[in-house]
């Protein structure tokens, strides 16, 4: 039996557990909140939800001419390996000879030619190599590294696809949003101005004090200009793009999880791999060339088979070989040409791996970068925000400073910007370490 001091224990235990359960759950929620992207900006429109957006991407992709260049790509060299494949079958030709005689002096009696005038026959051959040298392993060598670097290459088109519908897309409701809200920034100071003139001619404020004002005014409505140039080039290139007008945008919530270095290689360090083999086998393929040939042919003749009253026939076959025995340094010369390139090849495989390492060191900074950052901007912009909230409120009650109150508003537009940007950068980035890790198709929902 449990004495009182007993259950007192086991409750401050399971009391202990309780709080810890929840300030875990808390954390994971504030955690995993706080890595949607936009989920702090809810304030400057709607947002649409990730599968949401992930389905505009896809649906968008579809239509774009790399889609299909690449699909058709990648059949070709499918076709051109089943090709390659079909030469070790043996070949059956059909030749037909008509041979006439358009001129002849030649003595009937004495001659040792052929006395016949015309012949007609019909032939057929059934041709079956053994051995070629390895020109045909070569050449399917060659062709199946072909055909897996086009699926390499379709991959990497539809990954790039998603980075440019990413980056046009956020760009074009990033530039609407700056926009919007700095020309709505500049029609609330606008009024200020008056106010401020109004100052000067009854002498409350000083005439430099609207010298400057209207200076820094005058800066903003440039820059909400530039802001508004801006957007009309990134909606075009969204409209031309997406093929669709740019209405009812909003920005993606997208998870970014905390991400490390990988040891998947990149497209480029794939693709310099499979350039590697397809060298490789063109070695085996020249160097064939110098190597024995080996095979056997059968042949069935029918001789002239417009005579009805003649049925000559034959049927022949045999192996043939061929050897080439000296070409002054040709082959070998050529041979080690091929070598060279394929270890010039293969020397760019770990020049494209160093590129890889350091991209994606890039872009783990980047991403935890934006990571650590999006909240102390926020905070800034907020403040900002605020603090112009309370300028406006105090304009009526006490003497204000007109620097103080244009310059909220320059850096209240500041400030926003460089807060999208940093949202925009971590989208950016971590779809960026998805493709350099060839997992941004499967992670948006493509399966090419």
């Amino acid at each position: 039996m449990f004495n009182s001091k007993h259950k007192y224990m086991l409750f401050i235990f399971i009391f202990i557990m309780i709080i810890g359960y929840v300030g875990k759950a808390h954390a994971e929620d504030f955690k995993e909140k706080n890595s949607l992207t936009f989920s702090s900006l809810e304030s400057l429109g709607p947002t649409i939800s990730e599968e949401e957006y992930y389905d505009y991407i896809r649906v968008s992709i579809l239509n774009q001419p790399e889609y299909a260049y690449a699909l058709s790509n990648m059949s070709e060299k499918n076709m051109l390996l089943k090709f390659e494949k079909r030469h070790r079958l043996p070949s059956l030709d059909l030749r037909v000879i008509n041979d006439k005689i358009i001129d002849r002096d030649v003595d009937d009696l004495t001659s040792i030619r052929k006395r016949q005038d015309d012949s007609f026959d019909v032939v057929v051959e059934v041709n079956q190599p053994i051995y070629t040298g390895g020109s045909i392993n070569s050449r399917i060598k060659i062709a199946r590294a072909d055909f897996t670097l086009s699926k390499i290459e379709r991959d990497s088109a539809f990954s790039t696809l998603i980075l440019d519908a990413n980056k046009i897309y956020l760009s074009a409701v990033k530039s609407d949003v700056l926009y919007n809200y700095g020309d709505d920034l500049l029609n609330t100071l606008r009024p200020y101005l008056e106010k401020v003139k109004d100052r000067v001619r009854l002498g409350i404020s000083d005439p430099i004090e609207l010298a400057i004002f209207s200076i820094k005014f005058n800066n903003l409505s440039s820059t909400v200009q530039r802001l508004r140039t801006l957007r009309q080039q990134d909606v075009g290139i969204f409209e031309y793009f997406f093929e669709t007008r740019f209405e009812n945008k909003f920005f993606p919530k997208v998870f970014v999880p905390d991400i490390n270095l990988d040891q998947r290689s990149s497209y480029e360090v794939k693709q310099s791999e499979l350039s590697y083999e397809s060298s490789k086998g063109n070695i085996g393929l020249i160097r064939s060339d110098y190597l024995p040939k080996l095979g056997f042919t059968t042949r069935y003749t029918n001789y002239d088979v417009d005579d009805s009253e003649k049925s000559d026939t034959d049927i022949r076959g045999g192996i043939y070989f061929s050897v080439p025995i000296f070409s002054f340094g040709r082959g070998s010369a050529k041979i080690s040409s091929a070598k060279a390139k394929a270890n010039a090849v293969k020397m760019n495989i770990d020049i494209a791996r160093k590129v890889d390492d350091v991209r994606e060191n890039e872009l783990v900074n980047m991403v935890s970068s934006s990571l650590n950052t999006r909240n102390e901007y926020l905070n800034s912009y907020l403040d900002t925000k605020e603090q112009r909230k309370i300028i406006i409120d105090r304009l009526d009650v006490v003497n204000f400073s007109t620097d103080a109150l244009v310059n909220s508003f320059i850096e209240e537009l500041s400030l926003l910007q460089t807060l999208l940007d940093t949202e925009i950068n971590l989208i950016h980035g971590y779809f960026m370490y998805l493709h350099q890790n060839k997992v941004l198709n499967s992670y948006v929902g493509i399966q090419p």
